[in-house]
This record gives structure tokens, sequence and C-alpha cells, in this order.
């Protein structure tokens, strides 16, 4: 999601990866046999991967690990725990595991194919489901804002992008017939130990491969196994904890049931205008709750126009993402032992907990509009990009409504009844890239603004923040083999969570290089060093401040035979 990320220190706020001493060196090989006969072709999936030195530092700080070695998924090969030592050593453990991963048989024309194992989808509509996020940082030579209008940070054209998501592990087919392709899936999704949970979902989608296409998909989701703890109120055996910063919800909730129909199609509204038009609804039920059958249907709605003419574009969206839609409450990863503050509470999707859908640009309980401009392209060297959301609570989050059976709100607590105000979110975009011949210069700024008023009696109530983020990025690609990156990046934050004064008050400044290296057809190197110094206000009234600095030093290697 986007605004905010970090939950609290010592946490690298552009990525949410926690910050620890110590060393890890992880290896992984992905085997790929393939089996091409007169009437089908099949492949399987071998994996092998090894893990030495800091878990914490091999888990979230390189390639995402095989499924199989991945405690995020569930895998419990390493003694993973979020673990903050003050030494070098203190989280080391080693593992290693082969495995087949995945299998696969397919037609000749590639029309029908069958998967079973870990895969990812091949089609999703993103307001229906997507795929919970990778928990890792992968390796990069730049950083970007979490809400960036650029195009990532620096790479070479031979070196992938790493995957955005974790795998699905099941059964998936997937048909084409025409200009239509449809898919099947039946999957577990990661969960927590001693919890389950399970996806079946089916899509169509008729795309004519000129900005027309139609779509439609189906999403049953359902979860089993232990009780989990939620920061909502409508979960059984809730209460309200007191804090500095108001009134915080927890509850514990099971048995989940939730389904999602959504239609979508993109296509030509005039000349040189384009079209998208997304509509989704949702149903929810759980056990152990507050206050059963008090659940209610949720809607989403986006319609959004484009207009492109020479190097200029420009958009204009409008969302509706109502309390109800999508709420199920996924945990999964390992939880994290912080304290949440107010940059992260009540943050039901942050890190270790996912919405089914895609978030951004507008949570939960939003609805409003963004626009969208950028000139880039041609023969100009200058690239210019910019965007504006403003985004409304539809429904207040009082005692009464958060006691409702699938009712959640993004960021802001519960309020009284008789008290209720309707809270505002603004967004601010800008990236300006300037590319002459000898290197390239991109200006990479965010910002989002949280704003709850509060009546005189109620102060506690008041949510007023600003979160400013920017990335000032140096790269050269010294030749067709060899690109080098340096830049300074910041992400604050400062204001108030439930109180009348300034209780919010951080900032993390970073500093980055980094080198990409095709050594040959067949191998390619990223050495990136980083150095981060975070400095703010004590979370509690005379409590320690959150300050810490970190280096981080990431080497890694890349064969393809």
């Amino acid at each position: 999601m986007g605004d905010p990320l970090s939950p609290e220190t010592p946490y690298d706020v552009f990525s949410s990866a926690p910050l620890v001493p110590g060393n890890a060196t992880e290896s992984a090989l992905i085997l790929r046999p393939h089996y091409a006969g007169r009437a089908f072709d099949a492949e399987v999936v071998l994996g092998a991967g090894f893990v030495g030195g800091s878990v914490t530092n091999a888990t979230y700080w390189g390639e995402s690990l095989l499924p199989t070695l991945n405690p995020h998924l569930g895998s419990q090969m390493l003694p993973y725990r979020i673990v903050f030592p003050a030494h070098a050593g203190s989280d080391d453990a080693t593992a290693l595991v082969t495995s087949v991963l995945g299998a696969s048989i397919s037609s000749k024309d590639g029309n029908v194919v069958l998967r079973g194992g870990w895969f990812d989808l091949t089609q999703t509509a993103p307001f229906v489901f997507v795929q919970p996020s990778v928990t890792n940082a992968p390796p990069a030579i730049g950083t970007a804002t979490p809400e960036t209008l650029g195009d990532g940070p620096p790479a070479l054209d031979s070196w992938a992008t790493p995957a955005p998501s974790l795998p699905l592990h099941g059964v998936d087919v997937v048909a084409k017939n025409g200009l239509a392709t449809f898919e099947a899936a039946d999957a577990a999704l990661p969960a927590l130990p001693g919890t389950s949970a399970r996806m079946s979902t089916v899509s169509v989608v008729v795309d004519h491969h000129e900005g027309t296409r139609y779509g439609a998909q189906f999403l049953d989701v359902t979860t089993g196994g232990d009780l989990v703890s939620t920061t909502v109120l409508y979960g059984g055996d809730a209460r309200l904890e007191p804090s500095p910063q108001g009134m915080l919800p927890q509850s514990t909730i099971g048995g989940q049931r939730q389904r999602i129909f959504g239609a979508d199609a993109a296509f030509h509204a005039g000349k040189a205008l384009d079209a998208l038009v997304e509509i989704g609804r949702s149903t929810y039920a759980a056990d152990h709750v507050a206050e059963p059958g008090t659940g209610k249907a949720g809607g989403y709605y986006h319609l959004g126009f484009s207009h492109t003419a020479g190097r200029a574009s420009a958009g204009l969206d409008l969302y509706r993402n109502e309390a109800y839609y999508a709420n199920a409450l996924l945990p999964y990863g390992i939880p994290e032992n912080v304290w949440s503050v107010a940059w992260s509470w009540p943050g039901q999707w942050l890190k270790s907990n996912y919405q089914l859908i895609n978030d951004f640009p507008v949570n939960i309980n939003r609805q409003g509009y963004r626009v969208k401009y950028a000139v880039k392209g041609g023969d100009s060297p200058l690239d210019v990009r910019v965007s504006y959301a403003n985004f409304a609570q539809i429904t207040p989050i009082t005692y009464a409504n958060a006691l409702q059976t699938g009712f959640i709100d993004g960021f802001f607590l519960p309020q009284p009844n008789d008290a209720a105000t309707l809270g505002r979110q603004h967004q601010y975009a800008l990236f300006a890239g300037y590319h002459p011949s000898w290197a390239d210069v991109t200006l990479d700024l965010t910002e989002d603004t949280m704003r709850r008023p509060a009546i005189l009696t109620q102060p506690q109530d008041t949510v007023s923040y600003d979160n400013p983020e920017a990335v000032l990025t140096f790269s050269r690609h010294i030749n067709r083999t060899l690109v080098a990156s340096a830049g300074l990046a910041r992400y604050g934050m400062r204001g108030s969570f439930g109180q009348g004064y300034t209780n919010v008050d951080f900032a993390q400044r970073t500093a980055f290089a980094g080198l990409e290296l095709r050594e040959s057809a067949h191998a390619s190197s990223l050495l990136t060093l980083r150095r981060a110094a975070f400095a703010g206000i004590p979370t509690e009234p005379a409590g320690p401040p959150p300050n810490f600095t970190g280096t981080l030093l990431t080497f890694e290697q890349r064969y393809h035979i």
C-alpha cells in the first residue's frame, strides 16, 4: 500500500525491511528440464537453495528465497523470527533445501497449459485479487519513493526485475481460444503457522490487442485453523487499548469467508481518448466476531480516462472503495515485535498482512479522484510526470461501525458515536528526469497528507500529518555492459496522531551507490552500498529516541545457462 510504509525503527522506511548487524550468504539454483513431444510439451522446475549467516538479512535483503525455504511462505527450515541483535552472529543459521518446485504440461500450440506446484497467475484483475507482495527488498543500485511515478532504479536491460509478489501453491489451468483467455486456479495463500488460507479463482479476458479489452473474474477465499489477532474491533474478544496515541482496537478472528466478483472494460471512448471501467462487489463473513450477522456487501468502482497527444499524456481517475470491500484479514510471514505507532496504526495490510486487492492509490473506505500529466519521449532529454489525488473517508469509523463484521478503515482509529468526523488524504507526486548523453539525473518527489479533525472534547481523535519523500539519483550507462548510480534519499513524517500536539516527527536520510556489470552472455553482477541515518522524537512520552544508523553492502551474481 502507499502511505505510510514503515512501522517502527530500526526498519528501513523505503522498503520496510529490518536493519540488523550481520553477514548473510544466499544461493539458489533453478533447473528447468523440458520435454518436447509430438502431442504435448512438459516441463519440471527443480530448485536448490542455501542460506548461511544472518537469517534476518538473508530473508529481507537478498532475492526472495526459494518457496520451500522462505519463512514468509510458511517454511520452517530457517529458525526465523524478528529480532534486533546487538552483535553480528546473534541470529545466524544455516539451511539447505532441494525440491521440485513445479511442473507443467501444455499443448503443442501453447493454447492449453496445466501447472502444479508454485506458480504466478497468468491474468488477474488487481481490484479482485493480487498475490501477496514480497517482504524482502530485492537488490538494486538505486531506490525510489513508494509511490513513485518513475520507472524504477537504474538497471541494465539484461538485468531482469525480480517478481514483486510471492508465488501461489496449487494447481492452475490456462486455455486460449481466439481473442479469449480463460484461467482457473486453486491454491494456498501464505499464512501464519497453525492457520490456513486458500483461494479459488476463475477469470476470462477478451483482448483485441489495440486498446480494447474486456474481462471478468470471480474469487473465493477461506481461512481456517487458529484464531488470529487483528487490529480491528469487529472480531471476538474485542477491546480498546488506551495509549498515548488514542484507543487502539484489538480482537481475534477466524473462519473468514470472502467472495469477490469483478468486471472491467478498456476501450476507446473517442478520438485519442481511452477509457477504463472497473466494478467489483464482495461479501464477507467470519467466525468469532463481536456482532454476528452485521456484515454487508461492499463495492469497488473505478472510472478512468486518458488522452495522449504527441509527447504529452493526461489522465483522470475516479474511485470509490467501500469499507466492506475486499476486507479479509490475511496475516502471513512472521509477526513483527514492534509497538505500532502513528504512521502504521491501524494499517491492517502493512508488512505481514495484506489485502486481497491492490489498494493503491485508493485505500479502503475512501472515495475521490486522481489526475496525472506527463511529458516524455521524443528527442527531448527532459521527462516530467506529475499527479495529484484527493481521497475522502466515505463513512466515519465509530465505535458502533467498527463493531460491524467487516467494517475497516485504512488508518483512522474509532471515534465515539456522537463525535464522528470525516478525514481526508491528499497525494502529490513529481518525477523529473534529465537525460543528456553523458548521464541520467532524476528527481523523485512524493508527499502524502492525512487529516481528520476532532471536536473540542475529543482531542485524541485528531489526525494531521505530512509524509514528504524525495530521491535524487545520478546514473550513467558507461557502456552496454556497465551502469553506475549514486544518490540521496529522504523519507520523513511530521504531525500529530491521537493528540492535539506534534507527537510524530522523524526522518530517514539514505545515501546509496551501486554498479551493475554484464560480465558475459551468461553472467551478470550487482554491487550496491547504502548508508541510512534515522532520527526522530520518542514514540512514547519520555521514551527512548528511535535514532539509528546502518550500513548495508549487497553483492549479487546471476548465471543463466
